[in-house]
């Protein structure tokens, strides 16, 4: 059951991206306060969530995108580091962190974006692919296996959640129903539509440069 001071829009939205951003962040590397952590599509719903909950919980992130103009949103919503993906990023990150070891990187680009993540990883890191937004396939350099033994994980939420017992997902859903209560964890909403507007909301759904996620109403809240 969703405690009540839960927003019914946001618990609407709480069991893909948030859950997602949960078990990469729990699943994989035990992580202490003060570790970092880097994704790329850190603009995407579950990127803002993995925001979030790192920022709510002590972990430090850095945030790979590919627009300048996100940099200034990321950083209000708990983003640490906010870089531009380039050739240049395992130096930047080097730079910006001074240093520091980061154990765990999350995955949703592939191709080169996911390559240049591991890159930044620390030695025995973890690659946790949830997406592949690019279509392109993981490139994996003999050497990042030889000298580096990073080790290469995914997840799909829908799987993992049909085989988690009812306490696993318990155990993920209460701290993000505490989260979401507190507001410490929103998803963003760019419109919601009645149902009568259905084709509407498909085409606003599309755009390519949407900020939230278009819902539908049903009824009065």
């Amino acid at each position: 059951v969703v405690p009540s001071q839960v927003d019914p829009v946001q618990a609407a939205m709480l069991k893909i991206n948030p859950l997602t951003a949960w078990r990469l962040l729990h699943g994989y590397v035990d992580l202490k306060t003060g570790d970092w952590v880097i994704q790329n599509a850190a603009n995407s719903a579950a990127g803002r969530a993995v925001i979030q909950i790192a920022h709510a919980l002590g972990y430090k992130t850095v945030n790979v995108v590919r627009r300048e103009e996100l940099i200034d949103e990321l950083r209000a919503d708990g983003g640490d580091l906010i870089l531009i993906d380039s050739e240049n990023l395992r130096d930047e990150v080097k730079n910006a962190t001074g240093g520091a070891p980061i154990h765990l990187g999350l995955n949703a680009v592939g191709g080169e974006s996911a390559l240049r993540l591991m890159n930044c990883l620390a030695a025995s890191g973890t690659l946790v692919t949830f997406g592949a937004m690019s279509l392109q396939p993981l490139k994996i350099p003999n050497g990042l296996l030889i000298f580096k033994d990073l080790r290469f994980r995914g997840i799909w939420i829908n799987k993992w959640y049909d085989n988690a017992t009812p306490a696993e997902r318990m155990a993920a859903f209460n701290p993000i129903f505490e989260m979401a209560g507190r507001g410490l964890l929103q998803t963003k909403v760019e419109k919601s539509y009645p149902l009568n507007e259905i084709k509407a909301a498909v085409e606003h759904a599309a755009h390519a440069q949407r900020r939230g996620k278009i819902i539908f109403e049903f009824g009065t809240r």
